[in-house]
């Protein structure tokens, strides 16, 4: 068996193969061409076997058991497929168990969490009188007792007003690090490998797992890993246009636009690297990611290439 490193687009495809399967959907054609793809390069199989654990896996289950959207989401994020593949690539056929899945995954069955899918928002009161509203691709759960009000932000980003209630701080709570709320209004996002915050209204405290601590006021942003603050601005006051359903940008990189678009479209986005640094404002529905595509189709000098429902490339023209 070859232990070259497959390329992107091999990985890509891959992945489209997996989740469509995955799903029990498929229809008579698309497993044909499914199994014409295998054929066709004795590396797509490889790469295949190895991510879904091949044949045996399928029948046996496991993977249906993880909803396709989380998984999806998963191989979707460059960040997510690297750290799936670099765990299954490197391991046999079958030596990957639902645990290591949901590990990579980022879901475990839960009902105490709170959760949104693909193309989803949802707005709720928590126990505390407090308003939450998540974005697409989201999950969180509450621990709420007598000392303190806690929310742990495990995937997506949300949006909490809080209600004031001196005797029990209010926390949210990611992989890097802690966020006391000392006002009410404010944003959280959990990125690949940091934090970001925005402050709407009065002021929240950071504290990162290594102990760094910053106050952050109403109008600024931050970003922060596990040890450090890595960023400190002014924000640009389009941060929770989300909540409308809208994306607004300004001045940012096709790359990241596509990146917040992601979660509302069922399905792999493939950027090209020729044309992900190209830079664009505007603002485009979430809701409507065909409308968006073709506004950027318009706007820039890319190609949005429609190679099956679930797999578009954006291209140079």
């Amino acid at each position: 068996m070859s232990t070259s490193r497959p390329n992107e687009a091999l990985i890509d495809e891959a992945a489209l193969w997996m989740v469509r399967l995955q799903s029990g959907e498929a229809s008579p054609q698309e497993l044909q061409a499914f199994a014409d793809w295998r054929a066709g390069d004795a590396r797509r199989a490889e790469v295949f076997d190895r991510m879904s654990m091949g044949a045996q896996a399928m029948r046996a289950g496991e993977l249906r058991l993880i909803p396709r959207d989380n998984l999806l989401h998963t191989l979707n994020a460059p960040s997510g497929r690297r750290r799936f593949l670099g765990t299954s690539l490197g391991l046999g056929v079958g030596a990957i168990g639902l645990s290591l899945l949901a590990r990579y995954v980022g879901w475990l069955p839960n009902p105490g969490y709170l959760s949104t899918g693909t193309d989803e928002r949802r707005q709720l009161t928590l126990i505390d009188g407090s308003t939450l509203i998540l974005n697409a691709r989201s999950l969180v759960e509450t621990r709420f007792d007598g000392n303190q009000r806690l929310l742990l932000l495990r995937r997506g980003e949300l949006l909490v007003d809080v209600f004031k209630d001196a005797g029990r701080p209010f926390i949210v709570q990611t992989a890097e690090g802690r966020m006391r709320a000392l006002g009410t209004r404010f944003l959280v996002r959990q990125e690949d490998d940091a934090t970001r915050l925005v402050v709407l209204h009065s002021q929240v405290e950071i504290a990162t797992a290594g102990g760094a601590r910053q106050v952050v006021s109403a109008g600024q942003g931050a970003r922060f890993d596990a040890g450090r603050i890595l960023e400190l601005a002014a924000s640009d006051g389009t941060e929770s246009a989300w909540t409308k359903g809208k994306l607004e940008v300004h001045d940012r990189p096709l790359g990241e636009v596509i990146e917040s678009l992601r979660a509302y479209r069922r399905g792999i986005i493939r950027v090209a690297p020729e044309v992900a640094h190209l830079r664009l404002s505007g603002i485009y529905p979430l809701d409507d990611t065909d409308s968006t595509l073709q506004l950027l189709q318009r706007s820039l000098p890319i190609k949005v290439a429609y190679y099956s429902p679930y797999w578009v490339g954006i291209e140079p023209l």
